[in-house]
């Protein structure tokens, strides 16, 4: 039997379900960068397939929370979907961007020196004393410009499938009351 919708069940859903989908996107990240572990063509291959299985997870199960929220409540229209698929997106971005600080400065903090040296080997001859100076200063800074950049770059992929996925699940008709009207009056 569906429940009556209300808007903090709405958010007490979409926080639990962007708790899931973003453990289920860190596993995948975690995955992907091991498979990029791997040297040569081979790993590039490997990697790439990584990555793509997992944005295709992650569609299914943003997909999946969707669906299985729209068959819970009543009365989830088009419009509630949607706001209900971007808390979503905003709970796992939110969890996602905490994961990456957490990754690199306490699981993997060597990797903000593995980029610095890749920057140094790859601009190496357009660095003047000034411009590394400049580049040493903003490491300490590095972990939290790049949850910036994870927050918005998980959250536009949550945007997109949001839009996508509430259109297919509860499809907005405008007539549906004037019909329903109809139907009852005769």
């Amino acid at each position: 039997m569906k429940k009556d919708y209300t808007s903090s069940d709405a958010w007490n859903n979409a926080a639990i379900a962007g708790l899931v989908m973003a453990a289920v996107t860190i596993a995948a990240e975690l995955i992907t960068a091991l498979c990029g572990k791997i040297g040569g063509v081979a790993g590039g291959f490997v990697s790439f397939i990584a990555w793509a299985g997992k944005m295709v997870l992650c569609a299914m199960m943003f997909k999946w929370l969707m669906t299985k929220f729209h068959s819970s409540y009543k009365d989830v229209d088009y419009p509630r979907l949607q706001r209900y698929g971007l808390k979503l997106a905003l709970f796992a971005s939110l969890l996602g961007a905490a994961y990456s600080v957490v990754n690199l400065l306490v699981i993997n903090p060597g990797a903000l020196d593995e980029i610095l040296s890749v920057m140094r080997e790859s601009y190496s001859s357009m660095l003047d004393s000034n411009s590394e100076a400049a580049l040493e200063k903003m490491l300490p800074k590095m972990p939290y410009y790049m949850a910036i950049g994870s927050f918005i770059y998980y959250f536009l992929w949550g945007w997109l499938y949001s839009t996508l996925f509430s259109k297919n699940i509860a499809p907005d008709n405008p007539f549906e009351e004037d019909d329903q009207e109809t139907v009852d009056n005769q």
